[in-house]
């Protein structure tokens, strides 16, 4: 069998891999004999993700061509089986911006962003403009449409929605930023103390090896330079210091925590009552979406159905590799959905279309289907090991049930945590608004100004969904406490809040 048909098969990994490269180190970029294509390029049309990221690991270059001239990106987004919006990301970070759009004759000179819209495939869409394929507005294919044409023609909202590089699009770039250098921080020091922050949290990051190379210019440092060059990174860099603007050190601080984490006091880590373990586990994230009947307007329902992937996102990067965030309805149930992988999440989304879903018992059923299962009957049993932060949508006031349902509840969860021995902050809410309803806004602003849920509950001050207006404070609020609330239990080593 040849390195070919292993590419074809998924089964260029690992030691196989390796096998192919000693004998010949220069065989990823070359093409083959018979199909004229590269090695990256069969991965990448076969759907493989994981033989992507280990090729372009091992060196295989991203804007090598084919016989006829295609790139891997081109082909990923014309020919790919599957995988395809996770395969274009691998690609995207190692393909020159000269090869974004770099198209031939016999792709009909259709670039790779042209074929994402036709295949109406919206999250390789965002990543494509995110990379700077729309930036030329003048590109034409053989027919001599443009992108714009192009998506015109589809007539889909959501197509003409993923090609705006707005604010918004920004402020998830950098949230998804900010969280990939949170996690070098944990994965240096989880080097640096022996796979400590493994053993207690069951997450292994990879080290982030152009991270790397910046913050330590190939140098081997002490623990305490190491911190010292994260403080230095910090002030140095805008974006990444406004986004923590109001806590300073949360950076700084969970950094000295993590590469000071000793080998001894693991056992005294392990030994501490269940109270204090939950504060070092990390967070189980449940998204508690609406599906009453009006979410019908206005596009809600996709809207939602984009934020809940983009809020998922985020957490599953902060999450071992076999956990990943619980989905729930006000109205509808959802089979096996406790444990969702970022993928598994998107293919649920995809395949559910609104249907009529009834009233807004929001609080009622914030209870019976969240707080119950995942909290109470875990209390009872003494076997609650995580903590919970649970992401509430709504577009509307409650119906059928008392306006200040929600507010006894979050309350009564409260009281439950703390008679059980637990923090309060144990389970956390955030509640926002979908869409543009008055009543919605009006029963957000009373929950916000209600300082007796402050302490746990995040009620923003906006449209969760106004994904296509200015990027505003709310969601810059919304990353910023997410973000903190997801790595709060790193900073929490050495018992501080």
């Amino acid at each position: 069998m040849s390195i070919y048909e292993d590419a074809r098969k998924g089964l260029l990994v690992g030691s196989t891999l390796d096998a192919y490269i000693a004998k010949n180190p220069n065989i990823l970029d070359e093409q083959s004999p018979d199909s004229g294509l590269t090695v990256l390029s069969i991965a990448a049309m076969e759907g493989f993700p994981e033989e992507v990221e280990q090729l372009l690991k091992k060196g295989a270059r991203a804007d090598t061509l084919t016989k006829d001239d295609e790139t891997p990106l081109l082909l990923a987004a014309w020919k790919g089986k599957k995988e395809r919006a996770r395969i274009i990301q691998l690609l995207l970070k190692k393909t020159p911006l000269s090869s974004i759009n770099r198209t031939c004759e016999r792709a009909d000179f259709n670039t790779p962003l042209m074929f994402a819209i036709e295949k109406k495939d919206y999250e390789s869409i965002r990543l494509l403009v995110q990379a700077g394929a729309a930036e030329d507005k003048n590109i034409k294919n053989s027919g001599g449409f443009t992108v714009k044409q192009i998506a015109d023609a589809a007539k889909d909202r959501l197509v003409t929605r993923s090609l705006l590089p707005d604010e918004k699009l920004k402020a998830a770039v950098l949230a998804a930023d900010v969280t990939s250098f949170l996690l070098y921080i944990v994965a240096w020091a989880n080097k640096a103390v022996n796979g400590l922050v493994t053993e207690i949290f069951g997450l292994n990051p990879e080290l982030n090896e152009s991270i790397d190379e910046q913050m330590t210019e190939n140098q081997d440092l002490t623990k305490a330079e190491f911190v010292e060059r994260v403080n230095e990174w910090m002030e140095t860099h805008g974006p990444l210091k406004r986004f923590f603007q109001g806590n300073d050190e949360f950076v700084q601080d969970m950094a000295e925590k993590l590469v000071n984490l000793e080998q001894d006091p693991a056992n005294k880590l392990r030994s501490q009552n269940l109270a204090e373990t939950i504060k070092l586990s990390l967070y189980k994230l449940v998204i508690y979406c609406d599906d009453s009947t009006s979410m019908k307007r206005d596009g809600r329902w996709e809207s939602q159905k984009e934020l809940v992937q983009r809020i998922a996102k985020i957490a599953t990067m902060v999450l071992p590799p076999d956990e990943g965030v619980a989905l729930r309805f006000i109205n509808r149930n959802v089979e096996n959905s406790d444990n969702l992988t970022l993928e598994r999440l998107g293919n649920v989304l995809k395949d559910m279309d609104w249907r009529p879903g009834g009233d807004t018992p929001i609080g009622t059923n914030l209870r019976s289907k969240i707080l119950q299962p995942l909290v109470y009957d875990k209390l009872d049993a003494g076997n609650l090991d995580r903590p919970l932060i649970v992401i509430i949508m709504t577009d509307g006031m409650p119906e059928r049930e008392d306006k200040t349902e929600l507010e006894r509840v979050i309350l009564e969860c409260e009281k439950k945590i703390q008679d059980s021995g637990h923090p309060p902050q144990t389970v956390k809410f955030m509640i926002g608004q979908i869409g543009t309803a008055k009543s919605a806004a009006r029963f957000l602003a009373s929950l916000r100004q209600n300082s007796d849920i402050a302490r746990t509950t995040l009620v923003t001050s906006d449209k969760l969904d106004d994904a296509f207006k200015d990027y505003k404070d709310n969601d810059s609020k919304l990353d910023k406490w997410l973000v903190e609330t997801l790595f709060s239990p790193f900073r929490n080593l050495t018992g501080s809040n």
